[in-house]
């Protein structure tokens, strides 16, 4: 008998057998740094026709099994897996419940779908949100401003832990400061070689929003991606009204 459909606003804990069909946002590897970098999980942003957007999780043991089966963008059936409560902690959904993939859990790639799934979805903070979210780890919200300025351990060749700073100007006229570490810096310097200028418009998604000295910083994480001007549609916006 095939399973029901079933949306994401409509999950309930505990072992789902309808079936999902979401589109893949976003996935990363979760890794222990306290453990030679470790890895716990691959995690991932789905998000449905409602625009509903929900974290999902595969255990490092079952990671094999669906890695070469993830790509960004693609929209995907998936049944069979658990529904649990959300951790309080380092948020990147408004949604209580996230999803883990378990021994029976399908995933199954569509080629074409006849509902309107979103193609992306951020959660944006204001300057007065963000500095209320400052070292409380409650949440990893995203964002987008025009760039100021890159300094970067990398090309100053300063010795020690690789890391690049992104000031970028709120609306306001507030300068932040954003801050890549370790793997998240090289990756930065690759993806702004590759653009061959230096763009107008930087998003950055899944920041930790910390105060330092007074001072609003927002750390990059596991769950951290960098888009530059018109490579997102909100992007796009924004840098075509800055022109």
């Amino acid at each position: 008998m095939a399973s029901s459909y079933t949306l994401l606003a409509n999950l309930r804990a505990g072992r789902c057998s309808n079936t999902a069909e979401v589109r893949l946002l976003r996935s990363w590897e979760a890794r222990n740094i306290n453990k030679g970098g470790e890895l716990i999980s691959v995690d991932m942003l789905f998000i449905d026709e409602n625009s509903t957007m929900v974290q999902g999780s595969i255990p490092a043991l079952r990671q094999l099994q669906f890695k070469n089966r993830l790509a960004e963008g693609s929209i995907y059936t998936l049944t069979g897996f658990d529904v649990v409560r959300s951790n309080p902690m380092f948020r990147l959904s408004d949604s209580t419940f996230s999803i883990h993939f378990n021994e029976g859990t399908e995933l199954e790639k569509l080629s074409t779908t006849v509902r309107t799934i979103p193609t992306e979805l951020f959660r944006f903070r204001t300057y007065d949100q963000l500095r209320e979210l400052a070292n409380t780890g409650k949440q990893l919200p995203d964002i987008m401003r025009e760039l100021c300025q890159i300094r970067s351990t990398i090309t100053d060749r300063i010795p020690g832990a690789q890391r690049v700073m992104l000031s970028l100007r709120l609306e306001s006229g507030t300068v932040v400061c954003v801050s890549l570490f370790n793997s998240l810096a090289p990756a930065f310097h690759s993806k702004l070689d590759s653009y061959e200028r230096e763009p107008k418009i930087v998003l950055v998604t899944g920041v930790n929003p910390k105060i330092v000295a007074g001072k609003l910083y927002l750390n990059g994480t596991s769950a951290t991606r960098v888009f530059f001007d018109s490579e997102t549609a909100v992007g796009n916006d924004a840098f075509d009204r800055q022109d």
